[in-house]
């Protein structure tokens, strides 16, 4: 018997590991030798830890996932992890009705969404375990209610969270915006500078969606710019008096929660978001000055 967890991305690959951390505490004697992960390598970087968490690991693949379905017709998967079963291929829809139980970990925005993208709330059994961040448990939509929730603790930490120093000022000056390309920011190619906010004509810093189908800054770039790679979060802890803007992603959590005190934070969320995850915004920007959804 062994259980299969299956991310796909860095939300879910936390999320994963923050549920073997409870487990060690409540279950310290299980071997790691009875848990399969199963990752997407292109969004997925496993650090020395993962691989004690998980000795057993393979790379998603359609023959893996076909022959994965024999153990799980012999009854023999224990246990199968994911975040959803939207747009996923037959032979993880049958792991999921073979397996002796099904548990589902955080996907990112959705549990803010009244109309989730990814997860199917009416796929699942009333009461499956549905583990998730904590960021901001006021605004879980209430679709959530049809799970058993368990609290995995805040994404975003401020206490915990690295901080790396923005790059050195370009030849045209110090930085005055951080783009975190994400849906939305399409609508700020159209509006220019009219807003009585930092023009946002540089020089800036753009960091670019990792999906790309996602990405939606299309400005020209300016005098200056820069592109960045790698993470977000340790930019965001260090932005100070830089206009941060971002858009529907997750980097929207860790901008409300890791900007310095004070900093500026423009949101652009797509015209047709969420009408719960604008209400979300709308009252962090009402708590913050400093905080503007772009309407």
């Amino acid at each position: 018997m062994f259980r299969i967890t299956l991310v796909s991305n860095a939300i879910h690959l936390e999320a994963a590991r923050r549920l073997r951390h409870l487990e060690a505490r409540s279950a310290p004697r299980r071997s790691p030798w009875r848990d399969l992960l199963i990752h997407e390598p292109r969004r997925t970087r496993l650090s020395e830890a993962d691989r004690q968490l998980w000795p057993l690991r393979l790379a998603v693949h359609p023959l893996l996932m076909a022959g994965l379905m024999l153990p799980a017709l012999l009854g023999l998967v224990e246990e199968l992890r994911l975040p959803h079963l939207c747009r996923v291929g037959r032979a993880l829809r049958v792991l999921a009705r073979r397996a002796r139980s099904l548990s589902l970990i955080d996907d990112g925005l959705d549990q803010y969404r009244e109309q989730p993208r990814a997860v199917e709330p009416l796929v699942f059994r009333a009461g499956t375990p549905l583990w998730l961040f904590s960021d901001a448990i006021a605004f879980r939509a209430p679709w959530c209610e049809r799970f058993r929730v368990g609290e995995l603790g805040p994404l975003y930490d401020p206490a915990f969270m690295e901080r790396q120093e923005l790059p050195a000022a370009s030849p045209a000056g110090p930085w005055r915006t951080l783009i975190l390309d994400a849906p939305g920011l399409e609508r700020l190619a159209v509006l220019g500078p009219v807003w009585p906010w930092p023009a946002l004509a540089g020089p800036r810093l753009v960091l670019p969606h990792p999906v790309l189908a996602k990405r939606a800054w299309s400005v020209p770039p300016g005098l200056g710019e820069r592109e960045l790679t790698g993470p977000p979060e340790p930019l965001l802890a260090a932005s100070g008096e830089v206009l941060v803007v971002v858009g529907e992603s997750m980097t929207l959590l860790a901008a409300l929660a890791l900007r310095p005190l004070g900093s500026p934070l423009l949101v652009t969320l797509p015209a047709k978001s969420d009408a719960n995850l604008r209400r979300m915004v709308a009252a962090r920007a009402a708590q913050d000055s400093a905080v503007q959804l772009l309407v």
